[in-house]
């Protein structure tokens, strides 16, 4: 008796299975979503997040994590310049281009070659970079600085030795 209680509850739950997947086939005939467009601030929200967690990385000498970070903002902002080269008549991939690629390239030597005072020069020219940028993109009131502490408690940022 409890054995066919068991199987029934299983048997009905397989059935009900079966009818929501045939209900989810049926919707999946109409349209598909559009395609995800990122917006710009988020994109910038992004980089600023990367900017921050670079800071520290190369503070602490985690050269790989720093590099990471690096290669995460470079995604950034090709992003925001494929899919806003021109914005409200600013030309974000011409100014990426001019402040922030420049920029990276130095924070990326300075860690290639490990070096810690090379690394903090680089990292306060692209903040620089990132300020230069806003401003002429007539959006000087987002000023970005070298971060003072760390508001993510759960990131280990210190190397393993």
């Amino acid at each position: 008796m409890k054995m066919r209680l068991i199987l029934s509850a299983v048997l009905s739950c397989l059935a009900l299975g079966a009818a929501c997947a045939e209900d989810g086939a049926a919707g999946s005939s109409a349209s598909p979503p559009a395609a995800y467009s990122p917006d710009l601030a988020e994109l910038m929200v992004g980089a600023q997040l990367r900017h921050f967690k670079l800071a520290f990385a190369g503070r602490l000498q985690n050269w790989d994590l720093a590099e990471y970070e690096v290669v995460q903002l470079r995604k950034n902002f090709a992003d925001a310049a494929h899919y806003f080269p021109n914005f409200q008549n600013v030309p974000v991939a011409k100014l990426i281009r001019e402040y922030s690629e420049p920029a990276l390239d130095d924070v990326s030597k300075s860690l290639k070659a490990k070096d810690s005072r090379g690394f903090q020069q680089a990292f306060n020219r692209l903040t620089e970079a990132c300020n230069s940028c806003h401003q002429a993109a007539g959006m000087s009131f987002i000023k970005v600085r070298v971060p003072t502490a760390s508001p993510f408690s759960n990131q280990v940022y210190k190397p393993d030795r």
